[in-house]
């Protein structure tokens, strides 16, 4: 479930966010006045993010090369 909370909201709940997103898994977007600008997920979730930019990054170096060649 993805929530969104204010920037005094989540400093006001830290640790209660924390509990939400280890145990049920949740995403939390930060906004500030209004406008989104942070987000906050599980750690598992997060090294899957990562692991996905680490591919795009290693495909498009891999383009670049090949187009090199050509």
């Amino acid at each position: 479930m993805t929530r969104t909370v204010s920037i005094s909201e989540a400093k006001s709940h830290l640790s209660e966010m924390v509990g939400r997103l280890m145990y049920a898994g949740d995403h939390i977007v930060v906004e500030r006045h209004g406008k989104a600008v942070a987000a906050m997920l599980p750690i598992e979730d997060y090294r899957e993010y990562e692991r996905l930019v680490r591919s795009r990054q290693q495909e498009q170096t891999e383009d670049t090369r090949q187009k090199k060649l050509l």
